[in-house]
């Protein structure tokens, strides 16, 4: 048994199945990083900054568990969360630019 699972780990399979509930997870995060960027949007347009900060550390957590789908690397399954993880990654590196920009001119 031992040995069936250690072979199993150094072939790769360990590591290349996903576990359901991390599946469920990532979808989840990635369709809870709309109205995230929705409220952050909206923060921004009443120049609340309060909530500017508590959504962007909302908007940084969520978009670092999803690293991968948002940078292209790990493809999803379904295409509609394939979409929105290409648009949130869009959306997170404008603004980390945007962020990085204004740290430095201030």
């Amino acid at each position: 048994m031992a040995d069936k699972h250690l072979t199993d780990n150094l072939k790769g399979n360990y590591f290349s199945s996903e576990r359901k509930d991390m599946k469920f997870l990532k979808g989840f995060t990635l369709i809870a990083l709309l109205p995230l960027w929705a409220g952050y949007a909206f923060a921004l347009y009443n120049g609340d900054n309060n909530n500017l900060s508590n959504y962007s550390l909302l908007i940084l957590a969520f978009s670092l568990m999803n690293f991968n789908a948002l940078c292209g690397v790990e493809k999803i399954e379904n295409k509609a969360l394939n979409l929105i993880a290409k648009m949130d990654g869009v959306l997170f590196f404008v603004w980390a630019l945007v962020t990085v920009v204004q740290l430095l001119i201030k």
